[in-house]
């Protein structure tokens, strides 16, 4: 919903409801049986002046209370350099810039572990842009970081900074800013390959024993419309393979001196290598009121052996299913199997349904 004020003045209100029912949580101890869940999100933004702008999206933590998702004041002179400043999205990976609303499967992958204030988020300054007809996207940032708490290794020390650049090969993203997705689902062929990093000076470990925090993946996405018009269907490729250093010092536990470990950008940082790849191909017919979209994603994360053992051990992740697309990202099913195994423990099996819906 927008209302408008005047020239260049305008307010915007939307929602975002993510709900799942999980036949079993592989994740959990003891593989804990059935759960359900849901999330839900405010979106607020305004415009004041030509070039400036701010964001305050919410959301509703599973514990009943609410937190500030993004709180932004932005200024956008140019295309290609804006300014941001407050809790926004850090540059990192393709599937944290997308957020859960615009992956192309449900579960947010497991080998995504940049840091953040939450869901991602950190308070900071970023600077963004896009040149090269929108080809080239940018975003370098400064930002609170990771253990700012007592008893972590950085208690108000030393900041955080990440950048990433991005190339599209093909057809310019049609995200705004420099937020991704997944699958576009045939508005737009597209072939990006994007590169993130992130430096933390005692990011990681306890107040005691300290270590650098640094991160840095490869990621890119090919998605393709077959035929004119994507007569037959879309086809989607997608990888990433991360690198995460924690200077051989074993990060506190996530949530460290927080009441919950959905608080706090606070421990959690495992030191190894990872790797996603998924494929999934949009079929053209509709089903009723949708299409089908069957999907199938791999995950591994190797840990590095002085820290967590002999033999490099692992925890992987297979997800095969499909989504039933009405809108888009805006209303969109989900059906998964997936196979869990995390290092050193048996496997899991587990059934998840998903549902989104923004407007």
């Amino acid at each position: 919903m927008t209302v408008n004020f005047g020239n260049n003045q305008f307010f915007t209100l939307g929602v975002g409801v993510r709900a799942q029912y999980l036949s079993q949580d592989p994740a959990t101890p003891n593989n804990s049986s059935a759960a359900s869940a849901a999330d839900l999100r405010v979106y607020m933004g305004a415009q004041f002046h030509k070039y400036v702008k701010t964001t305050l999206n919410m959301e509703r933590l599973r514990d009943g209370n609410w937190n500030v998702l993004d709180g932004i004041l932005q200024i956008e002179p140019w295309k290609e350099f804006n300014v941001w400043m407050g809790r926004m999205l850090t540059p990192s990976d393709r599937s944290n810039l997308d957020g859960p609303y615009f992956l192309s499967t449900y579960a947010f992958p497991i080998v995504s572990q940049y840091p953040g204030a939450w869901s991602g988020r950190d308070d900071g300054v970023t600077i963004w842009g896009k040149t090269l007809k929108d080809h080239f996207r940018y975003m370098a940032g400064i930002y609170r970081g990771h253990n700012w708490v007592k008893g972590g290794s950085n208690y108000g020390e030393h900041p955080l900074f990440a950048g990433r650049m991005e190339y599209n090969f093909l057809d310019p993203e049609p995200s705004p800013a420099y937020y991704t997705a997944s699958t576009y689902y045939g508005k737009a062929d597209i072939l990006a390959i994007g590169l993130a990093a992130q430096y933390e000076t005692d990011g990681v470990g306890s107040a005691t024993e300290k270590g650098d925090y640094k991160a840095w993946n490869l990621d890119g996405l090919f998605e393709k419309k077959i035929g004119k018009d994507a007569r037959y269907g879309v086809y989607t490729l997608e990888g990433a393979y991360y690198q995460y250093h924690t200077d051989g010092v074993k990060d506190i536990p996530s949530g460290f001196g927080q009441r919950s470990a959905d608080y706090g950008n606070v421990g959690g940082i495992n030191n190894g290598t990872a790797f996603l790849a998924s494929t999934a191909y949009l079929i053209p017919y509709k089903l009723g009121w949708g299409r089908l979209q069957p999907l199938v994603r791999y995950q591994e994360f190797r840990f590095k052996k002085d820290m967590y053992g002999p033999g490099h051990p692992k925890t992987t992740q297979f997800d095969a299913g499909a989504n039933y697309v009405m809108d888009g990202h805006n209303l969109r099913f989900t059906f998964d199997y997936v196979r869990y195994k995390a290092a050193a423990t048996q496997a899991s099996n587990a059934f998840l349904l998903g549902m989104q819906f923004q407007y």
